[in-house]
């Protein structure tokens, strides 16, 4: 009702200083309404530059522009308290590398000294990845921790050192990301005898077992080999939450994001894997 009675008197008004004066309330009082709908959309608003991040890496996505973004709205994506939208951060910082598009990696501007000790993402990474990590997700070294193991393996002191991230780093994502081409996983697939490879091949045998029915089960046969690394990388994941009731805890309360990924070299695309999918045996040749 006022909102409309000032309309009114506005337009019978010829006073150029009573219009100006007019508006001024007009617009204030619209931000008044205004506020009360906005105030729960802001609750719920994501940070800053993760409006423009992805839930994941689809297909065909686009980012070959990068001429609006800046080093410090990256900063001010990757270094923030949720973990969904600095998830989201890391793979629109993948899906420019994969583009071609690097922005951060290639950029020579230091990160402040305030968030140099701060450690947003751990990548659990195996140890024949042909690729480092943060030219894969277009990064800057001192943003994450990396661990490396054979096939993505994890032992007692690298899940230690993950409790460690998330309590004192603040580690928002822990990402298990498996590679293809798994040299150490082809060694397993062909029984490699040495006199400790035994115990990697032992920790390998359930992925094995579950993997897809391959007639040619060797390391030549690179699907076998790949299909592997990918129910290593959820077995890995599993095993982080059995060994760790505090990461654990955090994921479950979105604390914290803990994820399996695959890496495939030859299209250069990461794939986030689903945690509890069920694995289907099918023949294949």
């Amino acid at each position: 009702m006022l909102v409309s009675s000032l309309l009114i008197h506005f337009k019978a008004m010829r006073s150029v200083k009573y219009n100006y004066i007019l508006l001024i309330l007009l617009l204030v009082l619209q931000g008044i309404t205004g506020c009360k709908s906005g105030n729960k959309e802001k609750e719920n608003a994501p940070d800053t530059l993760a409006i423009a991040a992805t839930d994941s890496i689809p297909e065909g996505v686009s980012v070959k522009d990068t001429s609006g973004l800046t080093f410090e709205m990256v900063l001010d994506s990757v270094y923030q308290n949720s973990p969904v939208n600095a998830l989201q951060a890391l793979l629109k910082g993948h899906a420019r590398s994969a583009k071609d598009s690097s922005f951060v990696y290639a950029s020579d501007k230091a990160v402040p000294d305030s968030l140099s000790r701060l450690k947003p993402y751990l990548v659990l990474t195996d140890i024949d990845l042909n690729q480092s990590a943060e030219k894969i997700f277009d990064l800057r070294r001192s943003m994450f921790m990396q661990l490396s193991n054979p096939a993505c393996l994890v032992d007692p002191k690298q899940i230690a050192v993950m409790e460690y991230a998330v309590r004192y780093s603040g580690t928002k994502v822990i990402l298990v990301l498996a590679s293809s081409n798994s040299r150490m996983i082809g060694a397993a697939c062909d029984n490699v005898q040495t006199d400790n490879f035994r115990s990697i091949t032992n920790e390998l045998s359930q992925a094995m077992k579950t993997a897809q029915e391959f007639a040619d089960r060797s390391s030549a046969n690179k699907d076998f080999v790949n299909n592997i690394a990918q129910n290593q990388a959820g077995f890995t994941l599993e095993k982080i939450m059995q060994s760790s009731p505090h990461i654990k805890m955090l994921s479950d309360s979105c604390k914290i994001i803990v994820k399996s990924s695959y890496y495939d070299a030859s299209k250069r695309s990461v794939t986030m894997l689903e945690r509890e999918a069920a694995i289907t045996p099918a023949v294949k040749k």
